[in-house]
């Protein structure tokens, strides 16, 4: 299998899941464990494996500068892929981003609705950081695929119902640099906060990306609604090694 074939593949494999899922999805875990049992059950990989940890030292020696006096890969810490699929030989990774606003029809709990105000799809805040850690996503699955031959196609999914993500951000906004507003080309080059507190930027810092990604939002099947009629929505971004990602990837 050709490396793109694979990549293709793994596309393909996490549209048609979500486009035919219609069930609420509650949190980050609940979609890694689904796509992973889906990915099992297609059949397609020779291995389907979650939470594949790659410790910090071994990007070190495959010549990453790693840590924060690197823009290269300000990250000083041990990595932990939500899914890595293997076929062929060839290995690609996969990470998740999901975020929610509430929804107008709650969910059931043991057969009965809720009788409380309470909620179990919240408001989930800190987009900027989201929008940050999406594409700090990115650039880890693009330096594995410098260390790793084998490690050629990565896909980064972000799941979400809350506009704020698709739609474009105000001028002075601080995490300009990060937003994934629909039709925004992020990259190559320096992602930088705009004015910001240190205590975010010392957590978060500032980090070089090295493809060109176009961000394209597409509706899933889930019909849950926000109150503003949202539904839940996703980008999709592939990345590939020493390949900028092409229109709509």
């Amino acid at each position: 299998m050709k490396n793109s074939n694979l990549l293709t593949l793994l596309r393909c494999d996490l549209e048609d899941f979500l486009k035919s899922n219609k069930e609420l999805i509650f949190n980050e875990r609940d979609l890694q464990v689904r796509i992973t049992m889906w990915l099992k059950e297609k059949k397609h990989y020779d291995r389907v494996d979650m939470e594949y940890a790659v410790p910090k030292e071994e990007l070190c020696v495959r010549h990453l500068k790693v840590g924060k006096e690197s823009l290269d890969f300000p990250w000083d810490n041990d990595l932990s892929i939500d899914v890595v699929v293997e076929k062929d030989g060839r290995f690609a990774a996969v990470e998740f981003k999901y975020a929610t606003c509430p929804v107008i029809n709650q969910p059931s709990r043991f057969g009965e609705d809720l009788k409380t105000g309470c909620r179990i799809i919240k408001n989930q805040g800190a987009g900027d950081i989201i929008m940050y850690n999406y594409w700090k996503d990115i650039r880890r699955i693009e330096a594995l695929n410098q260390c790793y031959p084998n490690m050629t196609d990565g896909v980064a999914l972000l799941v979400t119902n809350n506009r704020i993500y698709w739609n474009g951000p105000s001028t002075d906004v601080s995490y300009r640099a990060f937003s994934t507003h629909e039709g925004n080309r992020i990259g190559p080059g320096l992602l930088k906060w705009g004015k910001i507190s240190e205590k975010i930027i010392g957590s978060h810092p500032d980090f070089v990306l090295h493809g060109s990604y176009l961000c394209h939002w597409d509706d899933t099947a889930i019909t849950a609604l926000t109150k503003n009629g949202d539904r839940f929505r996703y980008l999709l971004t592939t990345i590939q090694a020493g390949i900028r990602a092409k229109k709509g990837h």
